[in-house]
């Protein structure tokens, strides 16, 4: 790699015609999860097993439909080099993006390609965003905005991702007849914030998350061999743990975002419910619970093995494979948060990263293969090598996010894990590129199409931080 409305709202909940807005609605999110079941009936009960399990719908997959009515890029076969990878990757961002229209591909095309990413019909994404999904609530006296659930997936995801694109903090965001600002969700999203380092489960229950309409779609799991097979998110929703939804979904969002927001010299505030907020304490205590989970693969990976089961287990819980977990703490070091010896722990975390790059794609290729009894192997290598897209971009935003700020010096053995794993993310890219699309949209949906979107806009990012057209820098 080179370096250089809808809806009307009802106290904060949207409704339907003619719907009570007390009573949540899971109507919709299940014809969605069914429709894509429905879009594999050709390919028999083990496909749908295999896509219902290995693409677990914790997250809502940015609220792609199930329908197959976008235009989809002919294959193209490229050389798997860094020009034609990135090539590949900006123009499936750029198309799919504008074709889908939904709002997590168009945040991860502002996250790969900037504040200045625009839609179709010339419309900029961002002002798109800022004026179709916000909410508000009122706690505690203080009137509060945020996104939907459903649109962002994570809370303080569009936030943070606006805050490293360098939107101007008087950004128009319209709620209903009121528009706030940026600056007003930034201090929404402090006052929403809860998290107890002493316990890290104890806000996990839905009535503490931001959107109190939002019920996860949360479809049958299968019994048997397949209850104990790979869960690939897809998206960035996590593996689907029972606990630990802020921590594994939500937290490192949070994190990037209040490291911004807030000084190392002053890092705590008081939320809307009176608790007080220690960051660093937070930032101590989760990277704590994170280096555990990433203890139970060190030894293997650390002989280049495949990345062992019970790490895999553990990992998944965490969103895209914890990878915005390591970024998010590499994000406060660079801001200035660095208590509790943050910047030795994150040398060690990034050193196991440059391992990974090999012992966790080794996992995931075994994983899909070991899952796909029945299933059509065009079908298989586009979960997994989408799931590879996935572990690569996230991994190469941290690596390259470290070395554009010079918080790590690389040592050479390091560098050449680093340079295999990049080309590793290439030839994945132009593997992708060369996919029959339109076969994957009439047998998957679009919601399929819409996780490799999510997947190439890490990886569009991962590519640029170090050259003149990172999206950071232009900010």
């Amino acid at each position: 790699m080179a370096r250089q409305k809808p809806g009307k709202k009802v106290d904060g909940k949207r409704t339907a015609r003619g719907a009570d807005p007390r009573v949540p609605d899971p109507g919709r999110r299940r014809l969605l999860w069914v429709g894509s079941g429905a879009a594999l009936s050709g390919l028999g009960l083990a496909g749908w097993i295999f896509w219902r399990r290995l693409d677990s719908p914790t997250a809502p997959g940015g609220g792609a439909s199930p329908g197959t009515r976008g235009v989809s890029l002919p294959p193209q076969v490229l050389p798997a080099n860094e020009a034609t990878a990135r090539q590949a990757a900006e123009e499936m961002l750029v198309h799919y993006t504008s074709d889908l229209a939904n709002p997590s591909s168009i945040i991860h095309a502002v996250r790969g390609l900037g504040r200045g990413f625009r839609l179709a019909d010339g419309t900029n994404a961002v002002d798109h965003l800022c004026s179709h999904y916000a909410l508000e609530r009122e706690v505690g006296g203080q009137r509060l905005v945020y996104f939907q659930r459903e649109a962002e997936v994570h809370e303080n995801s569009f936030l943070k991702t606006f805050l490293e694109a360098g939107v101007s903090t008087s950004q128009p965001i319209v709620v209903g007849d009121r528009r706030y600002q940026l600056s007003d969700l930034a201090k929404s999203g402090q006052s929403l914030f809860r998290c107890d380092p002493a316990d890290l489960y104890r806000f996990d229950e839905p009535q503490y998350r931001y959107d109190p309409a939002f019920i996860p779609p949360r479809p049958p799991v299968p019994s048997g061999a397949w209850a104990t097979g790979p869960t690939d998110d897809g998206g960035c929703g996590g593996g689907g743990s029972d606990s630990g939804e802020l921590l594994h979904e939500h937290l490192p969002w949070g994190l990037i975002a209040f490291s911004r927001l807030v000084s190392p010299e002053r890092p705590t505030w008081t939320n809307a419910f009176g608790e007080t907020i220690d960051l660093h304490a937070v930032l101590d205590r989760s990277l704590a619970a994170y280096e555990s989970t990433c203890a139970l693969g060190q030894e293997a990976m650390s002989r280049g093995e495949m990345a062992p089961p019970n790490f895999r287990t553990e990992i998944k819980k965490y969103s895209c494979f914890g990878l915005h977990t390591v970024y998010s703490y590499l994000v406060a070091w660079h801001r200035g948060h660095v208590a509790h010896d943050l910047p030795n722990r994150m040398k060690w975390m990034i050193d196991l990263l440059t391992y990974r790059l090999k012992s966790d794609a080794l996992a995931i290729v075994d994983e899909y293969a070991r899952e796909a009894k029945g299933v059509p192997s065009a079908i298989v290598e586009a979960f997994s090598t989408r799931a590879l897209v996935k572990l690569y971009g996230h991994a190469f935003e941290s690596i390259n996010y470290a070395r554009l700020h010079r918080l790590i010096d690389f040592t050479p053995s390091q560098e050449r894990r680093i340079e295999a794993g990049e080309q590793a993310l290439y030839e994945s890219i132009v593997r992708l590129r060369a996919m029959d699309w339109a076969m994957l949209r009439t047998q998957l949906g679009d919601k399929f199409i819409s996780d490799i979107v999510i997947a190439l806009g890490h990886a569009v990012r991962g590519m640029r931080l170090l050259r003149p057209d990172n999206p950071d820098l232009q900010a």
